[in-house]
This record gives C-alpha cells, structure tokens and sequence, in this order.
C-alpha cells in the first residue's frame, strides 16, 4: 500500500482564497455603493462577496454609518437655515404635508343633468348600432355636453 504524504505535501484543492480589502470596501459602503458596485471597484465577483459573512457586516456597518453621516449633514443644512431641508426633513419626520385646497366647481345638479345626457347619448348609439360616422357624431357631442364647465 503507498504511503500517504504528509499534509504540508498534499496540495491544496479548489480555488485560492480571493483576497478582500475591508477597509476599502467599508469606506465605499459608507457612501452608499452598493455590494455590486463595491465588487467592481474591488474587481471581485460579486457571488464571492454575498458569500462573505465579514464583509456582509462590514457591508451593512458601513452603510449604516454612511446614513448617520448624511442625516447628520441634512440637520445641520436645516439648522443653518435652509428652508427646503427643513421642509423635507418635517414631512420625513413630522408627519408634516402640503395643504392643498380643493374647489368643487361643479354642482350636483349639474354632475345629473350630465350624467343624463350621457345615459341618452349611449342609449342613441345602441339604437343607431354606431357606424363610424354616427360615432363621431357622438363622441362630439359628449365632447360638448359633458365636458366639465370651464370657470
């Protein structure tokens, strides 16, 4: 029977471990690159990322700091006086919304009478079984009748 080698002998099986430089990768996260883009700055396939459990922390600390940091710059835009910072930042935080004032310019009476004329007109083109000309005629009309009132 042959003799086994030693293990510092065997060689080594499967691919070689692809060097990841955290630091580079954390600095890129904490301006929000994506894993995809950090891959390609990186020139590592992204598969050898998603499947690094110390990098998907640094990932995600990186990104969490890159948050911080632009929350961070957005206050202080807001308390140096900005106005739309700190409009933007009132609606995210203070459940804050535009008012927009809306006037019916129509009445009931008139949305009816509408309503009407629209149930006829429909009515005259199933009895007229609407051929092209009829149906521009139709169109037409409601165009004219149906039409919200300019005011």
């Amino acid at each position: 029977m042959p003799k086994k080698k030693p293990p510092a002998e065997l060689k080594k099986r499967g691919r070689k471990k692809i060097p990841i430089d955290y630091e580079k990768a954390e600095k890129l996260a904490s301006i929000m690159c994506t894993q995809s883009e950090i891959a390609s700055v990186l020139g590592i396939p992204l598969g050898t990322l998603d499947h690094d459990p110390e990098f998907l922390r640094i990932h995600k600390k990186g990104m969490e700091h890159g948050k911080a940091s632009l929350r961070r710059m957005q206050y202080a835009a807001a308390s140096g006086g900005n106005p739309t910072m700190q409009i933007w930042l009132g609606k995210q935080y203070l459940e804050q919304r535009d008012k927009m004032d809306v006037e019916n310019t129509i009445t009931t009476e008139e949305v009816l009478v509408r309503e009407r004329a629209l149930i006829e007109i429909v009515k005259e083109a199933i009895r007229a079984e609407a051929d092209p000309e009829t149906t521009r005629k139709i169109v037409a009309h409601i165009k004219t009748r149906c039409n919200p009132v300019n005011t």
